[in-house]
Protein backbone atom coordinates (compact mmCIF):
# COMPACT_ATOMS: atom_id res chain seq x y z
CA UNK A 1 0.00 0.00 0.00
CA UNK A 2 1.28 3.61 -1.04
CA UNK A 3 1.60 6.18 1.66
CA UNK A 4 -1.03 8.32 0.56
CA UNK A 5 -3.46 5.37 0.06
CA UNK A 6 -2.70 4.55 4.08
CA UNK A 7 -2.68 8.55 4.97
CA UNK A 8 -6.12 9.02 3.08
CA UNK A 9 -8.39 5.37 4.18
CA UNK A 10 -6.90 4.44 7.79
CA UNK A 11 -10.32 4.76 10.07
CA UNK A 12 -10.51 4.61 14.03
CA UNK A 13 -11.40 1.10 14.30
CA UNK A 14 -14.03 -0.10 17.26
CA UNK A 15 -15.32 -3.59 16.19
CA UNK A 16 -12.47 -6.34 16.17
CA UNK A 17 -12.16 -9.72 14.99
CA UNK A 18 -11.54 -12.19 17.62
CA UNK A 19 -8.09 -12.88 16.24
CA UNK A 20 -4.91 -12.39 17.94
CA UNK A 21 -2.44 -10.17 16.25
CA UNK A 22 1.09 -11.86 15.97
CA UNK A 23 4.18 -10.82 17.60
CA UNK A 24 6.10 -9.97 14.46
CA UNK A 25 2.98 -7.62 13.74
CA UNK A 26 3.64 -5.69 16.79
CA UNK A 27 6.63 -5.89 16.79
CA UNK A 28 6.61 -4.36 12.97
CA UNK A 29 4.73 -1.44 13.86
CA UNK A 30 6.65 -0.76 17.37
CA UNK A 31 9.54 -0.29 15.15
CA UNK A 32 8.10 1.75 12.05
CA UNK A 33 6.89 3.82 15.59
CA UNK A 34 10.12 4.41 16.36
CA UNK A 35 11.16 5.52 13.12
CA UNK A 36 9.26 9.24 13.51
CA UNK A 37 11.66 12.51 14.03
CA UNK A 38 11.93 13.53 17.88
CA UNK A 39 12.86 17.01 18.99
CA UNK A 40 16.85 16.96 18.64
CA UNK A 41 16.52 13.17 18.27
CA UNK A 42 15.61 12.53 21.75
CA UNK A 43 13.11 9.06 21.09
CA UNK A 44 11.85 10.06 24.36
CA UNK A 45 9.51 6.81 23.95
CA UNK A 46 8.86 3.04 25.95
CA UNK A 47 5.93 1.32 24.65
CA UNK A 48 3.62 -0.90 26.52
CA UNK A 49 1.95 -4.04 24.93
CA UNK A 50 -1.04 -5.94 26.38
CA UNK A 51 -2.66 -9.38 24.67
CA UNK A 52 -4.35 -10.69 27.87
CA UNK A 53 -7.70 -10.01 27.23
CA UNK A 54 -8.71 -10.75 30.43
CA UNK A 55 -6.58 -7.53 31.86
CA UNK A 56 -7.58 -5.21 29.03
CA UNK A 57 -11.35 -6.09 29.75
CA UNK A 58 -10.09 -5.01 33.74
CA UNK A 59 -8.00 -2.01 32.31
CA UNK A 60 -11.14 -0.87 30.54
CA UNK A 61 -13.96 -1.27 33.20
CA UNK A 62 -11.23 0.35 35.62
CA UNK A 63 -10.63 3.67 33.23
CA UNK A 64 -14.64 4.08 32.47
CA UNK A 65 -15.08 3.94 36.16
CA UNK A 66 -12.55 6.67 37.05
CA UNK A 67 -13.98 8.63 34.04
CA UNK A 68 -17.55 8.34 35.28
CA UNK A 69 -16.67 9.36 38.73
CA UNK A 70 -14.51 12.74 37.65
CA UNK A 71 -16.60 13.36 34.57
CA UNK A 72 -18.57 17.07 35.36
CA UNK A 73 -21.34 17.88 33.32
CA UNK A 74 -19.36 20.94 32.21
CA UNK A 75 -16.57 19.26 30.87
CA UNK A 76 -16.10 18.55 27.06
CA UNK A 77 -16.79 15.25 27.59
CA UNK A 78 -20.07 15.53 29.71
CA UNK A 79 -22.59 14.21 26.60
CA UNK A 80 -20.80 10.70 27.12
CA UNK A 81 -21.88 10.01 30.65
CA UNK A 82 -24.67 8.04 29.17
CA UNK A 83 -22.66 5.76 26.95
CA UNK A 84 -20.17 5.80 29.50
CA UNK A 85 -22.93 4.18 32.28
CA UNK A 86 -24.23 1.48 29.95
CA UNK A 87 -23.35 -1.95 31.53
CA UNK A 88 -22.41 -3.09 27.59
CA UNK A 89 -20.21 -0.44 26.77
CA UNK A 90 -16.53 -1.59 26.34
CA UNK A 91 -13.73 1.25 26.12
CA UNK A 92 -11.42 -0.72 24.75
CA UNK A 93 -13.92 -2.39 22.22
CA UNK A 94 -12.97 -5.98 22.62
CA UNK A 95 -9.53 -5.53 20.81
CA UNK A 96 -7.11 -8.36 21.25
CA UNK A 97 -4.31 -5.98 22.08
CA UNK A 98 -3.49 -2.08 23.27
CA UNK A 99 -0.48 -0.81 22.67
CA UNK A 100 0.59 1.91 24.90
CA UNK A 101 2.94 5.08 23.73
CA UNK A 102 4.68 6.60 26.69
CA UNK A 103 6.73 9.62 27.19
CA UNK A 104 9.96 8.81 28.77
CA UNK A 105 10.27 12.75 29.89
CA UNK A 106 7.33 14.76 30.96
CA UNK A 107 7.85 17.70 28.60
CA UNK A 108 5.67 18.87 26.27
CA UNK A 109 8.27 17.85 23.51
CA UNK A 110 8.12 14.33 24.36
CA UNK A 111 4.50 13.76 24.08
CA UNK A 112 4.31 15.69 20.58
CA UNK A 113 6.86 13.43 19.78
CA UNK A 114 5.11 10.10 20.84
CA UNK A 115 2.14 11.34 18.47
CA UNK A 116 4.42 11.68 16.07
CA UNK A 117 5.55 8.31 16.38
CA UNK A 118 1.79 6.99 17.39
CA UNK A 119 0.59 8.66 13.60
CA UNK A 120 3.30 6.07 11.89
CA UNK A 121 1.89 2.96 14.07
CA UNK A 122 -1.24 3.69 13.14
CA UNK A 123 -0.46 4.32 9.25
CA UNK A 124 1.86 0.94 9.57
CA UNK A 125 -1.16 -0.95 11.26
CA UNK A 126 -3.17 0.00 8.37
CA UNK A 127 -0.63 -0.67 5.40
CA UNK A 128 -0.20 -4.48 6.50
CA UNK A 129 -3.82 -5.06 7.77
CA UNK A 130 -4.56 -4.17 11.24
CA UNK A 131 -7.01 -1.61 12.73
CA UNK A 132 -6.01 0.88 15.63
CA UNK A 133 -7.87 3.40 17.56
CA UNK A 134 -6.53 6.07 19.95
CA UNK A 135 -8.46 5.62 23.50
CA UNK A 136 -8.25 8.90 24.65
CA UNK A 137 -11.18 8.24 27.41
CA UNK A 138 -8.27 6.18 29.19
CA UNK A 139 -5.83 8.33 29.35
CA UNK A 140 -6.97 9.67 33.17
CA UNK A 141 -6.68 6.61 34.57
CA UNK A 142 -3.54 5.94 32.95
CA UNK A 143 -2.22 8.89 33.96
CA UNK A 144 -2.77 7.97 37.92
CA UNK A 145 -0.66 5.78 39.97
CA UNK A 146 -3.35 2.73 39.54
CA UNK A 147 -3.34 2.95 36.26
CA UNK A 148 0.47 3.08 36.03
CA UNK A 149 0.62 0.53 38.38
CA UNK A 150 -1.48 -2.07 36.74
CA UNK A 151 0.28 -1.61 33.56
CA UNK A 152 3.73 -1.51 34.94
CA UNK A 153 4.39 1.96 32.78
CA UNK A 154 7.27 4.05 35.53
CA UNK A 155 6.15 6.59 37.89
CA UNK A 156 8.23 9.11 35.75
CA UNK A 157 6.79 8.18 32.32
CA UNK A 158 3.83 9.98 31.00
CA UNK A 159 1.11 7.47 28.97
CA UNK A 160 0.35 9.30 25.59
CA UNK A 161 -1.13 6.78 23.19
CA UNK A 162 -3.07 4.44 24.33
CA UNK A 163 -3.72 2.44 20.70
CA UNK A 164 -6.42 -0.46 20.05
CA UNK A 165 -4.75 -2.49 17.25
CA UNK A 166 -6.39 -5.77 15.85
CA UNK A 167 -8.41 -7.03 12.53
CA UNK A 168 -11.50 -4.90 11.79
CA UNK A 169 -14.26 -6.54 12.05
CA UNK A 170 -15.96 -3.82 10.21
CA UNK A 171 -14.71 -1.60 7.40
CA UNK A 172 -15.26 2.11 7.89
CA UNK A 173 -16.43 5.25 5.44
CA UNK A 174 -14.28 8.03 5.51
CA UNK A 175 -15.77 10.59 7.06
CA UNK A 176 -16.46 14.07 5.38
CA UNK A 177 -13.92 16.66 5.96
CA UNK A 178 -13.93 20.32 6.74
CA UNK A 179 -12.25 21.97 4.08
CA UNK A 180 -9.03 23.64 5.82
CA UNK A 181 -8.51 27.47 6.64
CA UNK A 182 -5.49 28.01 4.71
CA UNK A 183 -3.32 31.46 5.26
CA UNK A 184 -1.27 32.48 2.86
CA UNK A 185 1.78 34.72 3.16
CA UNK A 186 3.41 35.53 0.00
CA UNK A 187 6.07 37.54 -1.05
Amino acid sequence: MNLVDAIYHRRAIRNYLETPVEDEKIRFVIAAAIQAPTAMNRQPWSFVVVTDRAALASFGDRARAHMLATLTESSLLGDYRQMLSSPSYRVFYNAPALILICATAPDAMAKQDCCLAAQNLMLAAHGIGLGTCWIGLAQSWLQRPEGKDALKIPADHVAVAPLLIGYPATAYAAPPRHPPHITWIEG
